[in-house]
């Protein structure tokens, strides 16, 4: 009887640890498929914004360059427009074109201290323990060393997961 009650505590505590590794890697996936659509959101967002503060609606005609009739940002200028953020109160809803998104850095453990919001500027519920970094650059300033090419963004955004793992996203936007 005694051994038969050990080989069925070995047993049980070999099923209770398949479960928990099991249960443990099952909220890892609901925290990825969190972030995955927490890209989507943000993917979105940035997407319906104009090109350049200098590009119209609708994007025709494009920002050519950053010489011509209708000058493109400098890439050394790319960020929120208007004042320094220390100046002026942060504010998402204003965000009116691609390169606003430069430098965002939002949600847990941020360096702004920024809440994650939405794009009208409300709180999202749902991803308190999640952070988003965004990087706007020039394709061509990153990809071949030219830092005077403007024909196309590259946006790199990183989601930070309660469990401290990122996930890396990069796009593109062409000037059109």
């Amino acid at each position: 009887m005694v051994v038969v009650i050990v080989i069925l505590a070995i047993a049980l505590l070999t099923v209770t640890r398949m479960l928990s590794q099991t249960t443990l890697q099952g909220a890892y996936t609901y925290d990825e498929t969190k972030a995955i659509e927490l890209a989507e959101s943000l993917i979105g967002e940035i997407r319906s914004k104009r090109y350049d503060e200098n590009s119209p609606v609708g994007g025709v005609p494009p920002c050519d360059g950053e010489s011509g009739d209708n000058p493109c940002t400098l890439g050394e200028n790319l960020g929120p427009d208007g004042a320094s953020e220390q100046a002026t109160p942060y504010n998402r809803v204003a965000f009116d074109d691609i390169d606003d998104f430069n430098g965002l850095d939002e949600g847990s453990g941020s360096d702004t201290g920024h809440s994650l919001l939405n794009a009208q500027g409300d709180s999202r519920s749902g991803y308190e323990n999640f952070r988003v970094q965004i990087e706007v650059s020039y394709s061509g300033a990153t990809m071949l060393g030219d830092s005077t090419s403007t024909d196309s963004k590259r946006i790199r955004l990183s989601i930070t997961q309660p469990n401290e793992e990122v996930l890396d996203f990069t796009f593109h936007i062409a000037n059109y």
